[in-house]
């Protein structure tokens, strides 16, 4: 059964962006990285993605997480001599591009292809990236770029997972 946590924000909170708000979906369910894509693609616009502290900012919320898989993921195929500790190869899910700001919030010691296995991103509790083997269960964020409304919802539902990943 999915528990889904639903976290809607239009307001620009703190200092506004030259982006558009985002609304960010937490959902409370385990999946490997590719199943959380699917998955946020079917239902929303894509896994996560952040330009500024500002959007990790707006996740504030009753609920914890210690990783949340996000889409930001790595291209083997871009690594040129960094051998996957650059921070340049590392795009995103829903445009197949690097930030557009250049902003990054990677902890301390990541990237670090860690038993050259790590090439998808999990956000932290404190808000910092870790690389992660793309094959872990970890629960995730989605978010819509589409709407454009001036509030903030906080929803629960539950959803069972196997009608979900069949729409697919």
């Amino acid at each position: 059964i999915f528990k889904m946590i639903f976290i809607q924000f239009g307001l620009c909170l703190g200092s506004c962006s030259q982006f558009p708000p985002r609304w960010y979906f937490y959902v409370n369910q385990p999946l490997i990285w590719t199943e959380a894509q699917q998955y946020c693609r079917a239902h929303y616009t894509d896994l996560a993605m952040f330009e500024n502290m500002d959007d990790i900012n707006r996740l504030e919320a009753p609920f914890s997480y210690s990783f949340a898989w996000i889409g930001l993921w790595d291209d083997p195929n871009a690594w040129k001599s960094a051998l996957g500790k650059g921070t340049n190869s590392w795009r995103w899910s829903a445009t197949g591009e690097t930030s557009k700001t250049g902003y990054k919030s990677w902890n301390p010691t990541n990237p670090d292809y860690y038993l050259g296995t790590e090439t998808c991103v999990n956000l932290y509790y404190d808000g910092t990236w870790t690389d992660g083997d793309c094959s872990f269960l970890y629960t995730f964020i989605c978010y819509n770029g589409k709407r454009n409304h001036k509030f903030y919802r906080f929803l629960s539902a539950v959803h069972n997972k196997y009608d979900q990943l069949e729409r697919n």
